[in-house]
């Protein structure tokens, strides 16, 4: 049974709307990845007590074995930290803040991520306020990338035509259909969201063993 998708009826509603997939999206990645690996470290921390006498040799290979997952899990926790507040995106604005996230991203995943920016686009043509959550559209879209493309390369594009602000990110994955959105998976409706409460539009262009391309268009003004 599919699960019923609430009416959204002015930008009030697109905002808490937005808020609330952002704090599902956060638990999610705490259930699903720190966790998770506590929780087996911790199970595993039992039997090593109860082995301990038993056998001292393996119970140190099994602490080293421990203090490398609790590095992991500490490493993945201030990714996420991070991705929570990377950097003040409404203080060094939007270019320099997606820059510095592509060069993040393809430290963490090693994949190429390349950004190229037309030379007449500056940040300011978009408020402050409107650069933080264009930021985090664009953060959506390129883990989204991460987790279901399996992309071997991503391009980022910024340019500007006439009155708006055009980006348009592309990878080389496995594709999908965009027609087609499964049962409880609502994260393609929620960028779309996004882009909407920026006056803007998203749309999403995907072929099956093609890549897929995100177009993202935002008004071009300071209001």
């Amino acid at each position: 049974m599919e699960k019923p998708v609430l009416p959204v009826f002015d930008q009030v509603d697109h905002g808490i709307r937005i808020l609330e997939e952002e704090r599902r999206r956060i638990a999610r990645d705490l259930h699903d990845g720190p966790a998770q690996k506590l929780t087996n470290i911790s199970m595993k921390l039992e039997v090593l007590k109860m082995m301990m006498d038993s056998d001292i040799e393996m119970s140190k290979n099994q602490v080293d074995q421990l203090h490398k997952k609790v590095g992991a899990v500490i490493r993945e926790i201030r990714h996420l930290i991070y991705d929570l507040r990377p950097i003040a995106v409404d203080e060094v604005g939007i270019l320099e803040a997606t820059k510095a996230l592509c060069t993040q991203l393809q430290q963490n995943w090693n994949i190429p991520i390349e950004m190229h920016v037309q030379d007449s686009v500056e940040s300011n043509l978009i408020a402050p306020a409107k650069q933080v959550a264009l930021y985090r559209l664009i953060q959506e879209i390129l883990n989204n990338m991460k987790k279901h493309a399996q992309a071997k390369t991503i391009t980022l594009d910024v340019v500007q035509e006439s009155h708006e602000l055009l980006i348009t990110i592309r990878d080389d994955g496995v594709g999908f259909d965009p027609s087609y959105i499964p049962p409880g998976h609502y994260g393609l409706i929620g960028m779309k969201e996004r882009a909407l409460y920026l006056g803007g539009t998203l749309d999403i262009h995907s072929v099956i063993r093609e890549g897929s391309t995100f177009v993202i268009r935002v008004p071009a003004n300071k209001g």
